[in-house]
């Protein structure tokens, strides 16, 4: 039997990255001796990552000297790679029994152009069912889908799929709101929920403590909020407010004697962020070498959770920061950059500790803050509790599409 899990994987963003090791954990643990498959953007990077096999979602190879060749040429090519992607999409997945959609904000075009990852989705999800394999969406998101024909490509792809599963209702009701009927789709929680327990209890060394005491511990998470303002003055200023608040706040702990320690949630795209924090805190004179800052940058999820699981509160805006703070028993404090953040804290009973980062307002987090450390042990019991409910859920899930694709029930899933 051969399994293959689509997505952007191997694009250095953590999250993916978690939601891919939870899948292909759950479904090696149910079919050892499976193959699995990961058709993704980097398979060099995920083959590395997660020990399974993988083949780029696209043969396409765009020279930069072919920008330069005439008009009807660059469509001739264009149409003649796009062909033999084709051709090369229906052979291998003639190879595969199963294809799973697996989990992340997978149905959007944000930053994506007319053929980014809503045309692979639709090219993979049709190649699929002419081969008559069958198709999962696991756990999937969804977010902004500006364009006409993004909008297109997914909800054609979505149609094909044997089994739908959304990872919340704000996705549901997405989906909805651009004429795609989800109302006898399945409803299951992020796929880094399922994380095997093993990876998802991981304790990482406690940062130094001055003195021996026992300093209280907070992760600030930071983002790549308006791209870093290079593309225009209004960004700029955006993202120099978010960057003022995020090293006020930064600067308020420390006064305090917190230990803060700064963590990503996308290599690629939170580093740069993160660098800048760190030149703006040293431009107020904070001393960076002090045992109670620590800023190192994980370069996997496994190497963020380490980080996250040594301390004691999370202050955070990549989306499965927040997930993992939670699945680590940490009370969270949400900056919000879309409606999913908000979904989430609700649903672990985490609503007054969300706030929308276009809107960051330094006094209204150090309260919230203040508030989540008061209250935190009520709030943690709370939340712990729902973590378990939603690791059940997705157990039911892994056998629900284990039984589909074994046939062992005779059903369609």
């Amino acid at each position: 039997m051969r399994i293959a899990f689509w997505g952007n994987f191997g694009a250095f963003n953590l999250g993916n990255e978690c939601t891919l090791a939870a899948a292909v954990g759950n479904i090696r643990a149910r079919l050892p001796d499976a193959e699995l498959v990961a058709i993704c953007r980097d398979p060099e990077d995920t083959a590395k990552r997660h020990g399974i096999a993988a083949i780029p979602m696209s043969g396409r190879d765009w020279p930069a000297e072919a920008r330069r060749h005439p008009k009807l040429v660059r469509i001739l090519r264009h149409v003649g790679r796009e062909a033999v992607d084709w051709l090369r999409a229906f052979g291998h997945a003639s190879t595969i029994d199963a294809l799973l959609i697996t989990g992340s904000g997978i149905l959007s075009d944000e930053g994506e152009g007319t053929l980014g990852l809503p045309y692979e989705l639709f090219k993979w999800s049709l190649v699929t069912k002419l081969r008559r394999k069958q198709l999962f969406y696991v756990s999937v998101g969804a977010e902004s889908i500006a364009r006409p024909m993004s909008r297109a490509f997914v909800k054609g792809a979505l149609k094909l799929a044997n089994y739908r599963c959304y990872r919340d209702v704000h996705s549901a009701k997405l989906l909805q709101s651009l004429g795609f009927k989800t109302d006898q789709d399945a409803i299951r929680p992020d796929l880094a929920f399922s994380l095997p327990r093993s990876v998802a209890v991981t304790h990482g060394a406690v940062m130094s403590e001055p003195g021996g005491l026992r300093a209280r511990r907070v992760a600030v998470g930071v983002f790549n909020y308006r791209g870093r303002g290079q593309a225009n003055s209004a960004d700029a200023a955006a993202y120099h407010a978010y960057l003022d608040c995020i090293c006020s706040l930064i600067t308020w702990l420390l006064a305090r004697e917190y230990q803060v320690r700064v963590v990503i949630g996308d290599f690629k795209y939170d580093d740069d962020v993160r660098l800048d924090v760190r030149a703006e805190l040293a431009r107020r004179g904070l001393d960076l070498t002090s045992p109670l800052f620590a800023d190192e940058p994980a370069a996997s999820f496994e190497h963020l959770l380490n980080q996250l699981s040594a301390v004691d509160f999370v202050i955070a805006s990549r989306y499965h920061n927040v997930i993992f703070g939670v699945l680590l028993g940490k009370p969270v404090v949400s900056l919000s950059y879309e409606g999913k953040h908000e979904a989430l804290m609700r649903a672990m009973g985490l609503a007054d500790y969300c706030q929308s980062i276009d809107d960051l307002d330094v006094k209204r987090l150090v309260e919230q803050f203040q508030s989540l450390e008061k209250n935190a042990n009520s709030l943690r019991a709370g939340f712990v509790e729902r973590v378990a409910a939603y690791r059940a859920s997705l157990e039911e899930q892994y056998d629900l599409i284990v039984r589909s694709v074994c046939g062992r029930d005779g059903k369609r899933a």
